[in-house]
């Protein structure tokens, strides 16, 4: 599970680069940037709470049999998917203070970031070897 702690930051932390981004992108052409930023930041924040059910989902998985497990991964993904589409439908609700198309890249940012994991793990690499320590990594395959 130490790899997976390690691609968990990673993804998460991708997900706050991409809507440091998309903030950055877009604030200055919006007619209430509060607005699009908090959309932003409300739907990062869903999006890394959905990354951490995501990881301990997987941790009781692991320890169930197999048909329990795919139960307990269908159900578990049902939870996600409810939460997601209860916060982006909230968000027209309260769209005065968030702008809902920006709750929908913060949630999508959960997608980008997971693709962005090879290039980060690249980076940890080479920071490890510049370092000098040699060691390799827990994800590399031979």
């Amino acid at each position: 599970m130490e790899t997976a702690k390690i691609s968990l930051w990673e993804v998460i932390i991708g997900i706050w680069l991409l809507a440091a981004v998309v903030i950055v992108a877009g604030v200055f052409f919006v007619p209430n940037p509060l607005a699009y930023a908090l959309g932003e930041v409300a739907g990062s924040m869903t999006a890394s709470a959905m990354m951490l059910h995501l990881y301990h989902s997987i941790d009781i998985e692991l320890d169930l049999p197999e048909k329990k497990a795919a139960n307990h991964s269908r159900a578990m993904g049902m939870v996600r998917s409810v939460i997601e589409i209860a916060v982006l439908f909230g968000s027209f609700f309260v769209s005065d203070w968030v702008l809902p198309y920006t709750v929908l890249a913060g949630l999508l940012s959960r997608k980008f970031a997971a693709l962005m994991v090879p290039f980060m793990e690249k980076i940890r690499m080479w920071k490890m070897e510049k370092e000098g320590n040699k060691t390799e990594s827990p994800t590399k395959v031979e």
